[in-house]
């Protein structure tokens, strides 16, 4: 990601890939870790080679008895997709970005869950 642009043009750009429910809560829980962003744009390459078909969204979420937040990218794929084989390559998907995750420090803050895709 370009260095020279600033955190609202890279987040922004998020919106280009990501579908983006609640930008403003989204935008302040990546502020509080911005390799967030940086691993949201790393790992596109990774959703391609496993989700080529599949839609991405970005979605708050908030756990009551742990007061937590966190994001949760949903991979939205066909229902057909969904029932066949989606947890291998959901499986697949977290051991490629494993390393990243450890390398940027980002865990509880972003899921990555699978979604029926609404048509």
């Amino acid at each position: 990601m370009d260095e020279t642009l600033t955190f609202d043009d890279k987040f922004d750009a998020l919106g280009e890939y990501y579908e983006i429910e609640t930008p403003d809560e989204i935008r302040q829980q990546i502020k509080k870790n911005e390799n967030i962003l940086v691993l949201l744009e790393a790992i596109k390459p990774y959703l391609e080679k496993s989700f080529k078909d599949a839609k991405y969204s970005l979605q708050m979420n908030f756990e009551p008895e742990m007061d937590d937040k966190f994001i949760i990218l949903f991979v939205n794929v066909p229902q057909e997709r969904f029932n066949n084989g989606i947890v291998d390559d959901m499986m697949n998907l977290r051991i490629d970005i494993q390393d990243l995750r450890h390398e940027l420090n980002v865990f509880r803050e972003l899921a990555i869950m699978p979604e029926i895709l609404n048509v």
